[in-house]
């Protein structure tokens, strides 16, 4: 049986501090590898507030599975993530509160967790300048990807919504949202389109200097710990040189 405490030692060692704002990419299977965590994905979310218990957690829970053109209603209490269980859980965790996005909200605990949730219905785009996302760099934060691929890299998108290469962008959609309160609300979102392409963000790491990131093992994950600041600040960089870098175009519809 695998302690889920043992985690806040092995992200210390990636340099994860206690007073840090971090949004975590998850996969609970590859965090269990082929053994079992004491207490389960709810015991490795507690570890996770104990790992930032003077910062800030995030994690996506993306719903663009269930959220759609054909069905554009979003309830802040109920919509069902669709990137794994530990987002599920992390939302449904006290304390928690959850951005209003129709597709990319993210559940938040810790300092300043209502202020920056709160700013998220601001923006009509998937990850705007008032989205959590945005928040994590503003903040000196840390992008987390653990146990899964390097392509699933939310933040990225906000770093092409910034440049906009021509397959950022879809169609505008008109959603009901269901506030948190009860309260609802109908706002038009342009959606991302990624037609035709083939996400490759795994490639910011080459831009990135040794003390950007850090990358090794948190219980049986790979874990990758990005500064968010460098991501944001040399993909944009890179983006200007080269929009289709973090890409390969498989329907060239330019």
């Amino acid at each position: 049986m695998i302690s889920p405490m043992q985690l806040i030692e092995d992200f210390r060692k990636l340099g994860v501090l206690e007073d840090d704002t971090i949004i975590i990419h998850s996969s609970y299977n590859a965090l269990k590898g082929g053994g079992q965590i004491d207490g389960g994905p709810v015991a490795v979310i507690a570890a996770l507030k104990e790992l930032v218990k003077h910062g800030t957690l995030m994690f996506p829970t993306l719903s663009w599975e269930s959220v759609s053109s054909s069905n554009p209603r979003f309830i802040t209490k109920e919509t069902v993530s669709c990137v794994g269980i530990l987002p599920e859980i992390m939302r449904q965790s006290e304390g928690v509160v959850r951005s209003v996005h129709p597709t990319h909200s993210v559940a938040i605990w810790g300092k300043d967790a209502q202020t920056i949730a709160d700013a998220h219905i601001r923006d009509f785009t998937p990850v705007g300048p008032n989205s959590p996302f945005h928040e994590v760099r503003r903040r000196n934060g840390k992008i987390i990807m653990l146990g899964c691929g390097l392509e699933s890299n939310t933040s990225m998108h906000g770093v092409e919504e910034l440049i906009a290469p021509y397959y950022v962008y879809g169609e505008n959609t008109d959603y009901e949202l269901v506030l948190e309160n009860g309260e609802t609300v109908t706002q038009a979102y342009l959606n991302h389109g990624f037609d035709g392409i083939e996400q490759r963000y795994e490639r910011i790491l080459d831009l990135l200097s040794p003390g950007e990131f850090a990358r090794g093992k948190v219980l049986n994950a790979d874990c990758t710990v990005y500064s968010a600041k460098a991501v944001w600040e040399k993909g944009i960089n890179k983006l200007r040189e080269d929009k289709l870098y973090f890409v390969d175009v498989t329907d060239a519809k330019q």
